[in-house]
């Protein structure tokens, strides 16, 4: 039952060390529905338990799993240091508050994710977590559009109940902001980017018709979900990412059925006078709006400080600092509203190059295992092209929540795939982009094979 691939295979661990990895991977995905607290910690279990098995000799992973990870840890290792740099060169007058500061670990995250998942994963009951809790939230989210939600919060949250009172409807007819567990509409609705990657993978690859169908209901969810929270950006991405997966993993009627869908849903968007609305003020704001005002300045920074930038966590005093001259507001201020531009502008172009390796060793491993075949790949590399559709108009890593969301998929889709996705008929489309002429294909798995997985 098994073809073996180029990933990492379970480690011959004790069932203690296992039973660690299971219960951090299950907290971990319970925190892309629940909580940011929930996802902070356990990013930081997980980071302490690959060091451990590192610093045991017990971790054995692929060379270019290796590669995305030594790029992670050099990028993680220039923003802990990147503010005294800053301070040191004059291009900043302070350290970074410590909220912010502390997202360095942020960058780790995925690799933290592939490391620890070497030692086995349990994919169904991760699978199972997921679907059940976004489509809970989903729920939720249909709740929160139609009804003004007034239940405290704890204040431990830290969740901003004003996020749900936004009111993108009339006073007549008004339709509340959406923001699920989060009580935080974008949060929520790029944390689902994250998530829809894998929902797709297991639509178009799954062997089983009723996990199909139940990953179908996901993605519908997810989508309605999306448009509950009036996400602009989060839309556009999840259309985008949901016709790549219906051209590259589903053919025949299946495919033409699903594509009609999504023209529906576009449909019901256009119909939507809140979102018509929306989409009408989007234009204005990348042209002569806010984002362009915000990127603006993003540019000035940089060309201010081209090498070292002003250090990872300074842009918001950074640009405020420009006030006077660009009139930039504090909301605005925060970052460039694009992710490679404010990279830039925060770590200069060593942190640039060092977050263009991080992602292209990241791609790379993620389109080898998708071509051998495997589930968690496919996902995981979906996730990463929504996020780069996103990363054009959004800086993701803001939002802790966001961006540790990302990081289990992606990390997640360098172990061992749950199983395999038919033969390689599914995967034309992007074997014509990836296979030089003349090079030799990648290994394929035969019709009908699956990776071995036995923590099923």
């Amino acid at each position: 039952m098994s073809t073996p691939m180029g990933t990492a295979s379970e480690l011959p661990l004790d069932p203690r060390w296992r039973r660690a990895v299971n219960a951090v991977l299950v907290t971990w995905t319970v925190g892309l529905v629940l909580a940011e607290v929930v996802l902070q910690v356990a990013t930081g279990a997980a980071v302490l338990l690959a060091v451990l098995l590192r610093v045991g000799g017990r971790l054995r992973l692929p060379s270019d799993v290796r590669a995305y990870v030594g790029a992670s840890v050099g990028l993680c290792l220039w923003q802990a240091v990147s503010p005294a740099v800053a301070l040191l060169t004059g291009a900043a007058e302070a350290w970074p508050r410590g909220a912010r500061y502390g997202q360095v670990l942020d960058s780790v995250a995925g690799a933290a994710a592939a490391c620890v998942g070497a030692a086995g994963v349990p994919w169904l009951l991760l699978a199972g977590v997921l679907a059940g809790g976004w489509l809970v939230a989903a729920l939720l989210g249909m709740f929160q559009n139609r009804v003004r939600w007034s239940v405290e919060l704890p204040a431990f949250l830290k969740l901003n109940l004003g996020r749900l009172h936004e009111n993108f409807g009339t006073e007549e007819s008004p339709r509340y902001a959406a923001g699920g567990f989060f009580s935080h509409r974008l949060r929520f609705a790029h944390g689902a980017i994250a998530a829809l990657g894998p929902a797709l993978a297991v639509l178009g690859g799954a062997e089983h018709a009723r996990r199909r169908v139940l990953a179908g209901a996901v993605v519908m969810g997810m989508l309605l979900s999306i448009y509950n929270a009036f996400a602009r950006a989060a839309l556009g991405a999840a259309l985008l990412v949901s016709v790549v997966a219906l051209l590259l993993l589903v053919q025949g009627s299946a495919r033409k059925v699903g594509l009609a869908l999504l023209f529906a849903l576009v449909a019901v968007v256009s119909m939507s006078p809140a979102w018509r609305a929306r989409m009408e003020k989007a234009l204005g704001n990348l042209y002569g709006g806010e984002r362009e005002h915000a990127m603006v300045v993003g540019w000035s920074l940089v060309r201010e400080h081209p090498l070292t930038g002003v250090g990872f966590g300074n842009h918001k005093p950074a640009a405020l600092a420009t006030q006077d001259e660009t009139g930039i507001t504090d909301l605005l201020a925060t970052d460039s509203h694009n992710l490679w531009l404010t990279v830039w502008a925060e770590t200069g172009l060593v942190g640039l190059l060092l977050t263009l390796a991080v992602h292209g060793f990241l791609g790379r491993a993620l389109i080898r295992r998708y071509r051998e075949g495997s589930l968690a790949a496919t996902g995981a590399l979906l996730s990463w092209v929504g996020f780069h559709i996103l990363a054009m108009v959004h800086y993701l890593p803001f939002h802790s929540s966001v961006y540790l969301s990302f990081s289990l998929v992606w990390g997640l889709g360098l172990c061992e795939g749950s199983e395999r996705l038919r033969g390689g008929a599914a995967r034309p489309a992007l074997d014509a982009l990836t296979e030089a002429p003349g090079a030799a294909p990648y290994p394929r798995a035969p019709p009908g094979a699956e990776a071995s997985n036995t923590r099923r």
